[in-house]
Parts: structure tokens; C-alpha cells; sequence
């Protein structure tokens, strides 16, 4: 299981929100880049980027830190946030991003990822999506749009997952928006069913990355417990940057594990 340090960019500055309200942000002292040469420096191998106003106003607010970062890094950079044209899926991988995160887009319109023009990126594609409720073991509401309100969707999870992993896509993001930001610890109960559901939908093997509430070097512990059904990497935000453990505690958890 991988330990992913996530960088959240709102204005310009790192922030973590609380629940995905942008009303509740904490912004943290560094720049964006030397956060990343931390993270870098204590092991990680990749990193989660978001463009947080991006993902609000559906276009990219903060590239050039995003493309600072990228460059300033040797270690793989994801980047979410906005991403919901091939213009913006080609800027990002043209000044070198591992994979772009879709969400919004895809779930409102699946047909995008049939289109040719889209068809040579799906191996830097990972699909992204933001539980707000459960509503069954199959059924979930979707935060899209920044996770506004007007942005929740019903997604039937096995029609999805079936649907983008059919084109090629191999990377799925979920979380758990009730537990962004809030350190509360994830529930483990909630990430099987889900991942449970998922992989038995997928046509192909897919790599799934979990977000949401992890809090504590125990909470990697029982994550990294689950199981063949269970998650192949997870993002870790706040605790990170209120050095409740450090990146490198969090691998060296997991490399014990293994």
C-alpha cells in the first residue's frame, strides 16, 4: 500500500478544508513547493496535487504552482481539480504529471472517455469519486463541482466502475467526504463494502486510492490490514501537516506490514 501525501491549493496557498467546505479552510505556512520537497525528502513517491479553486469553477486557477511543483520534484505528482476538457488533461501531462484526475466530468458524462481525442491518455487517467452518503451497498451520492450541493449525484457503483474500467482507465480515487479534513479515523467497514462492490464490477484489474479521515499511524495500520479487497494506496492530508506522524513513520508502517 502506498503512503500518497496530498497538496491541497486554494489562492494559491496549501489548505486543508474541513468536509470539503470551502468555507473551512486551514491554510498552512509553506509554500506549496516546499511542501512537496518535505514530503519528498521523507519518502513519498508520488503526491496528490488539487487545484481546490479548479475544482469549484470547473477550469484550472492554479497551474503555475501546480507546474512549479511538478517540475521541482523528481517524485510522481497526480493532479485533480478542474480537469474537464482534453485541452486541460494535455496541459498538464505536456509539462509532465504522472495522471490527471477526472471527476466531475466523467461522472456527469461518461461518453467523454469514448471519445477519440481522449482515447491515447486513459493510462494517465484516474477516476475520482467523492462519497458524500451510502445510500446502499451499491448506491452512492457523489459530491461533484467542489462537493457544492448542487454538484450530488446517484452513482450505481457497478454500472460505473464497469463503464470506465471497460475503455481502459485503471486508476480509481474514492473518499469519504464526511471524514475529509476531520481526522476522525476512516471506517473500514464503509471503504470494504465499497471496494468490494468495485472490484467485482470492474472488467480489468483496477488500482484503487483511498482519501478521507486518516488521523493516526493506527488508522495506516488497519487500512494496510484489509486485504486483498482492500485499498492500494491511501492519501493522508491534516494529520501530515499538524505532524500527528511523519510520512516516513506512515511507510515504514507499511513496509512492516508487507
Amino acid at each position: 500500500m502506498l503512503i500518497v501525501p496530498a497538496i491541497d491549493i486554494m489562492d494559491g496557498k496549501v489548505v486543508r478544508l474541513e468536509r470539503g467546505d470551502f468555507n473551512r479552510a486551514k491554510v498552512y505556512g509553506l509554500p506549496a513547493l516546499e511542501y512537496a520537497k518535505k514530503w519528498q525528502a521523507e519518502g513519498a513517491s508520488i503526491m496528490h496535487v488539487v487545484d481546490l479553486d479548479g475544482a469549484k469553477t470547473g477550469e484550472p486557477k492554479n497551474f503555475s504552482v501546480i507546474r512549479d511543483i511538478i517540475k521541482g520534484v523528481s517524485a510522481k505528482v497526480e493532479v485533480g481539480g478542474g480537469i474537464r476538457t482534453e485541452e486541460t488533461i494535455k496541459k498538464y501531462l505536456d509539462v509532465g504529471a504522472a495522471r490527471v484526475v477526472l471527476s466531475t466530468k466523467v461522472i456527469e458524462d461518461q461518453s467523454f472517455l469514448l471519445s477519440e481525442s481522449i482515447s491515447g491518455y486513459l493510462n494517465k487517467v484516474a477516476i475520482s469519486i467523492d462519497i458524500k452518503h451510502m445510500e446502499s451497498p451499491e448506491v452512492i451520492t457523489s459530491g461533484t463541482s467542489g462537493w457544492q450541493q448542487s454538484g450530488d449525484i446517484l452513482i450505481d457503483i457497478p454500472s460505473f466502475i464497469n463503464a470506465v474500467s471497460s475503455v481502459g482507465v485503471k486508476f480509481v480515487n474514492f473518499s469519504d467526504i464526511s471524514k475529509d479534513g476531520m481526522m476522525m479515523g476512516p471506517d473500514a467497514a464503509k471503504i470494504l463494502i465499497f471496494l468490494k462492490r468495485a472490484r467485482k464490477a470492474a472488467a480489468t484489474k483496477l488500482f484503487f486510492t483511498y482519501a478521507g479521515g486518516v488521523s493516526s499511524l493506527d488508522d495506516i495500520r488497519v487500512l494496510s490490514r484489509l486485504g486483498d479487497d482492500g485499498v492500494d494506496a491511501v492519501i493522508v492530508g491534516r494529520a501530515l501537516y499538524e505532524n500527528k506522524f511523519s510520512l516516513k513513520e506512515a511507510i515504514g508502517i507499511v513496509k512492516n506490514a508487507d
